[in-house]
């Protein structure tokens, strides 16, 4: 039998981290942060208790790495922000890619949102911007532009209204999902904004 290289060990230091992470989301939404056990979150992820503090000393580690990992989902929204040239399909881009998160990952982005009601995700959330402020930055100087584009004067505002709009749109989903009129929403929530460019504020 072969000994493992250090490619393969990578690998599987990888594969480890990955399997904990999504381990740790699970039982974090499943029990709340504070009811959540190390034990627990090894057991599901298929490794030893001893393991998983290998490569995690504490909860608050693996809920930084989750708060780290979030942000990184947000990279191919900003990506096509970037690339995408005309304003009404950003537009489209930009709901499209919040809207399809919203559905498939409903019970996930419900504990993203309880982190933001808790000291502990509080922490752990600014923990991982220090990391990741510059993405946020440039998320939401996309943000910015993609509204200036469609026709308003204050787009700083305007982006902040949007953000706050759409969160509150995800909350009552994740609240009622079967009943909430989600596509309703989405199609008004297009609709407002190309109405918007051709008739600035």
């Amino acid at each position: 039998m072969c000994p493992r290289t250090r490619e393969d060990n990578e690998k599987i230091r990888e594969q480890t981290i990955f399997h904990l992470l999504q381990a740790a989301l699970k039982v974090f939404a499943k029990h709340g942060y504070h009811a959540s056990r190390m034990a627990e979150i090894a057991q599901v992820a298929g490794v030893s208790k001893g393991l998983a503090y290998h490569y995690f000393a504490s909860k608050e580690e693996l809920l930084i790495s989750i708060a780290e990992q979030r942000l990184q989902q947000y990279l191919p929204l900003l990506k096509g922000l970037r690339e995408i040239v005309d304003a009404e399909k950003r537009l489209y881009f930009l709901v499209n890619f919040v809207f399809d998160e919203l559905v498939e990952k409903t019970d996930e982005l419900r504990f993203y949102n309880a982190l933001y009601l808790n000291a502990d995700g509080v922490r752990a959330i600014s923990q991982a911007m220090k990391k990741y402020q510059t993405q946020f930055d440039q998320q939401f100087a996309a943000e910015k532009k993609l509204l200036r584009d469609l026709g308003f004067a204050d787009p700083e505002l305007e982006a902040i209204f949007l953000r706050s709009t759409i969160q509150g749109i995800a909350l009552e989903y994740m609240l009622s999902p079967k009943d909430y009129p989600l596509q309703q929403m989405k199609e008004r929530l297009i609709s407002r904004y190309k109405i918007k460019r051709k008739d600035p504020i």
